[in-house]
This record gives C-alpha cells, sequence and structure tokens, in this order.
C-alpha cells in the first residue's frame, strides 16, 4: 500500500487499527494508573470544563542509600600533565570519566539468561545502578520503582524500558532505557 492509499484510507476511519496485546496492555496499565491517582472530579457550575482531583505522588527515595558502583576522576583533580595526555587521546574529554566495567560478551549472555526468569511485561522492577553522569553526581533514577515497560531485542538485549511511578509534583509518566544490570526485580509492592 503506498502513501496514497493510505491518506484516502484514514479520513474515512471512524476507529484505530486494533493494538498488539502488549500495546493494549500498555493502555490499559496508563488507564488504571490514572484511575488509581484521580481523586475525584468537580463539575463547573457554569458549565465549564470539569476539574479533576488527583492524590498525592509519594516522595522521591534518598539518593544517598545508593552508592554508584563504579569510580569517578575528576579531571580538575588530575594533574596538568595528566590532564594533557587525557586531551591529547580524547579532545572530548568529560569533566567527570567514570571507570565502570563494560561487561564481556559472556557476562552480557549471562545477564541476559538469569533475567530471562523475572523479565516481562508489567514485571514490577526497581533501579539499583546508573550509568556514569557527566559531572560524577549520583543519577536521580537510581531507587526508583516502576514496571517493565518494553522488552528490547538484539542488538539491545541488555537494556529495557521502565515506566517509573510518578514521584513527588511529577504529572506525566516517564519512560526510561535503562541497561538489565541496574534493574532488579521486586515481589508485592504497590
Amino acid at each position: 500500500m503506498d502513501d496514497r492509499d493510505e491518506l484516502d484510507r484514514l479520513p474515512g476511519e471512524t476507529e484505530r487499527p486494533a493494538l498488539s496485546p502488549d500495546g493494549q496492555w500498555r493502555a490499559d496499565y496508563r488507564r488504571a494508573q490514572r484511575q488509581r491517582r484521580l481523586a475525584g472530579a468537580q463539575p463547573d457550575l457554569f458549565g465549564g470544563p470539569t476539574v479533576e482531583h488527583f492524590h498525592r505522588n509519594p516522595k522521591s527515595p534518598d539518593p544517598e542509600d545508593w552508592p554508584l558502583d563504579y569510580e569517578i576522576t575528576r579531571f580538575q583533580d588530575l594533574t596538568p600533565e595528566e590532564q594533557a595526555s587525557q586531551l591529547a587521546a580524547d579532545p572530548h574529554t568529560p569533566w567527570a570519566r567514570s571507570t565502570r566495567k563494560k561487561l564481556t560478551l559472556e557476562e552480557r549472555a549471562a545477564m541476559i539468561a538469569s533475567a530471562a526468569n523475572w523479565l516481562r511485561l508489567g514485571q514490577r522492577v526497581r533501579i539499583t545502578g546508573t550509568s556514569p553522569s557527566i559531572d560524577g553526581t549520583n543519577e536521580r533514577r537510581v531507587g526508583r520503582v516502576g514496571v517493565v515497560w518494553r522488552v528490547c531485542g538484539e542488538p539491545f538485549a541488555d537494556y529495557v524500558h521502565i515506566n517509573l511511578d510518578l514521584i513527588g509534583q511529577e504529572r506525566t509518566e516517564k519512560v526510561v532505557f535503562v541497561e538489565l544490570r541496574d534493574v532488579e526485580p521486586i515481589d508485592g509492592e504497590d
């Protein structure tokens, strides 16, 4: 079907195409989350739009409870000779370099195989680690809880999309793309 056929077909359609089972689960989850947060609706007496009230979100986790699993070398802490050699090796040197170990192919395969027991759409998870931050500070997502939103295939089989639970003053959903090694399953928490 070419673009012209598609454009002619769309204006006459009254219903959307059917969702995949995963897409239907995501739509149902969004609806359920909205209903869970909705405290009530207040109709306007003069015909204006209805005002919806929502329950307060929980506070964010304490970031100090989640230590980094890598070390930071701050550029400004290096000697001028070390700075010059680092800039010569990489002219786009960030101010803080991480030394987080890259997974070998065997470690990556073992991690994916061990996650096969629990990694599924809708699984509740907690983010326990993070990839390096450019300034060396602890990432804000560490400690957050959410659900597996989308499972990735090759070449990103060691990554997963997580729909984070809202915290603080957040009002829109946050779907983050994180490494599988930074995620752990949790049970019975809602």
